[in-house]
Formats: C-alpha cells, structure tokens, sequence
C-alpha cells in the first residue's frame, strides 16, 4: 500500500509540475534538460559525494517507463491501427528492420559487445515514447494523416516493443552468467504474461465501467474517465510485482486493453499523453544527464560513429525502405523517416533501469553506447527539426506546382485537340 501511495504522489507531482510555466518549457527543451543534468553530475562528483542508490533509482525509472509505456498503449486501438497504413509499415516492418540492423552493426563494429548485449542494444534503442520533437511535427504543413502516422508509431512502437526489451535484457542476463538462455527467457516470459493477463483485465474492467457510466453520470464524464485508467495502472504497477507479474507489462496491459475498449475521444487520448509526456520527459532527461555523464566522457571513437550512425542513417534508412509506395509521396516518406524512431525518454529510461543490473553481460559497453546514442538522438533531432520543417514546406509547394502544371498541360492538349478537329 505504501508503494501505492508514493507511486501516486510521484505521478500527480509530476503532473502538477508539467502544469506550470516552468514544466511546459523544461518539456519543450530537451537538449538544455539534459545539460544541466550532466553539469549538475559533474560538479556533485568534483565534490566527493555519496552516489545515490541504483536500486531506487531504477525503481523509479521503472515507474516512469510504465506510465509512458501505460500511455502510449492508450492511444491506439490495435484493430483500426490499419486504417494509418503508414503507421502500420513503421511498426510491423521498420522497427524490427532498425533492430536487426543496428543489432548486426553493432556486433560488427564494436568489439565489447556480444551478440547478446548488441541486440539489447539494439531493442533499447527501438523505444521512444516521448515525441521531444512534436513542435516540430504539429507545425509542419503535412497532411493530417500524416501527423497522425507519426503520433501513432511512435506510440505503437513503444507498446509493442517493450516487452520485446524486456525479453532481450534476460537473454543479455543469462549470458553473461553463463547460463542457457532458455531458463531466464522463460521466466521472465511467464512474468510478461502474468502481466499482461493482470493488466488487461483491469484495463477492460476499467473501459467496460466508463463506458457505461459515460453520459448517465455527469462527474464520471467530466472529470474521472480518463484517469480511473491511471489510477488502474498505477495499483496495477503496485500489484504486480508480488503477484510474479512484470510491471512494466501490466501497466501496458492496462493501457492496451483499455486503449482498446474504452470509448473516449481521440483528442482526450493525446491530451493524455502530452500531459505524461511532459511531466516525465523533463524528469528523465535530467536524471540520463546526471547519471550518464561520466560515460559520454569515455566513448571512443567507435562508440561515437556507431551512435551516430544508428540514430542519422540506420534509424532513417531503415524507415524510408519500409515507407516505399506510390501511396505515400517522396516528401511524406522523408518526413515520416525523420520525425519518429529517435530514442527518446523511454530509451533513456530503460537504460537507467539496466543500471541496476549487474548480471548484464557487457554492461558497461551497452551503457556507454546507449548514453552516448541517446544524447546525440535528442540534440540531432532538435537541431534538425527546423531545417527539414522548412525543406519539406519547399519540396511539398515544388510538388503542388508540378501537379498544377501538369494539370493545366493536359488540358491545353485536350484543347488543342478539340480546336485542330
């Protein structure tokens, strides 16, 4: 209960704070989060203090990946996630391609890493989660669809790829403790579905419930809907782990089943997600500066070329190959390639969360890899966003007045045509 307790003032503190001035524009600027954070860690270490617990810190981490992981699941409704065929290509086909891709890159060219450890690697570095780029994309003049296709990937990805991490981090476990993979996976697969059972019947409890109070009590409607949903994960997060449930999962759970069953407006959804995204997001990158510093001080050569790699080329590569259709014009494939796929505060979370563990075979490498891919995702995507805004308005009004003239060709043709009979 005490948990319970804490886990809800931690989440509605956070809330609060994303609520004011201050939290709105830490939200908004990661990169400047991020910095203080690493200049906050350094200068704490120049004075010889205590380090801070990795147990908790990994605890809490594993809170705040389960609510934007919860969050994310909630945005979506997996049987109409077809009807965005972008979005479906994005996840069903791009992520697993980025992940084999820059799981094979990274076994070739960093030699610390094992098969194992490079696709842990490679599954943190698929999640997302936090859209720090999202100015960027809800400016841009694209197509509705389009902005959609990016909200939703991003969301569905992380959904679908968490457990998927999850399963990656016990095989990387037990090689490092030189056990057969198949025990390890095998509970913590047991773990996945035991929270995913538990989190999905809360979550359809908790959507059957407001759909039928929805409109028959006036409170519920205004006021309780969308976060009886939280506060359902949240005691499921709490429940889960002395159940044998992971919690992660059943926070997903929740989030998928009732993203599923519940009836609520698309628009309450995203408001959602940007209320999480900006309570935790500021937190996260903050907390990566902090304890990941130090590493970004070690990386090599490798280290550095191969980060930058998988979140420039591997990431955008993998994405417009799997974008490629007559559907969707060139300009749109570049800007779904671009804007979506970066780790974002969930990756940086589940980094933090491997902290915590030591039976990681190569953790120092896949730490050092991860802190420095992530810090250069989030400076390149910002960095970025302007410029490719301002290239795509050029390449889509260069296409509209391609479309026009063609237009007016033919109908000059078909003029020509009728005067010359």
């Amino acid at each position: 209960m005490t948990a319970f307790v804490l886990a809800i003032f931690c989440v509605f503190g956070l809330l609060g704070l994303s609520a004011t001035a201050f939290g709105r524009r830490a939200a908004s600027a990661p990169a400047i989060v991020l910095i203080l954070g690493a200049a906050a860690s350094l200068t704490y270490r120049s004075f010889n203090l205590p380090f801070a617990d990795l147990t908790l810190v990994a605890s809490a981490a594993e809170m705040g990946l389960a609510a934007l992981t919860f969050v994310c699941a909630a945005q979506f409704r997996i049987s109409r996630l077809s009807a965005y065929p972008a979005a479906l290509r994005l996840t069903l086909g791009g992520a697993p391609l980025f992940l084999l891709t820059c799981a094979l890159a990274a076994y070739i060219l960093l030699p610390q890493l094992d098969v194992a450890s490079a696709l842990l690697l490679a599954g943190a570095l698929v999640l997302n989660g936090a859209a720090f780029d999202r100015r960027a994309v809800t400016s841009a003049p694209a197509p509705k669809d389009i902005k959609a296709a990016v909200r939703l990937e991003s969301a569905a990805i992380l959904a679908l790829g968490a457990p998927v991490a999850i399963l990656l981090a016990s095989g990387a476990s037990a090689a490092a403790i030189g056990e057969p993979a198949s025990g390890p996976l095998m509970e913590t697969s047991f773990a996945v579905f035991k929270g995913f059972a538990l989190g999905g019947a809360a979550g359809l409890l908790v959507a059957k419930l407001g759909n039928r109070l929805r409109g028959r009590a006036a409170l519920w409607t205004r006021l309780i809907d969308d976060k009886a949903a939280s506060l359902t994960a949240a005691a499921a997060f709490t429940l889960a782990g002395p159940l044998g449930a992971d919690p992660i999962i059943t926070a997903l759970g929740v989030g998928l089943i009732w993203g599923e069953e519940t009836r609520i407006a698309e628009r309450k959804r995203f408001t959602m997600r940007r209320v999480f995204e900006n309570a935790i997001a500021p937190a996260v990158y903050f907390s990566f500066g902090c304890l990941f510093a130090p590493r970004l001080l070690d990386a090599d050569f490798l280290t550095i070329f191969f980060a930058f790699s998988a979140v420039t080329i591997m990431r955008a590569g993998m994405r417009v190959s799997i974008l490629q259709s007559k559907t969707i014009s060139k300009e749109s494939q570049i800007f779904l390639a671009w804007f979506g796929g970066a780790p974002g505060a969930a990756s940086a979370l589940f980094f933090i969360i491997l902290l915590a563990n030591p039976a990681l075979t190569n953790q120092d490498g896949v730490l050092t890899v991860g802190a420095v891919a992530v810090t250069l995702g989030v400076f390149i995507a910002r960095l970025s966003a302007r410029p490719l805004t301002n290239h795509y308005l050029r390449q889509r009004a260069a296409a509209m007045r391609r479309g026009h003239n063609h237009r007016r060709g033919h109908g000059r043709g078909r003029d020509r045509g009728r005067f010359a009979a």
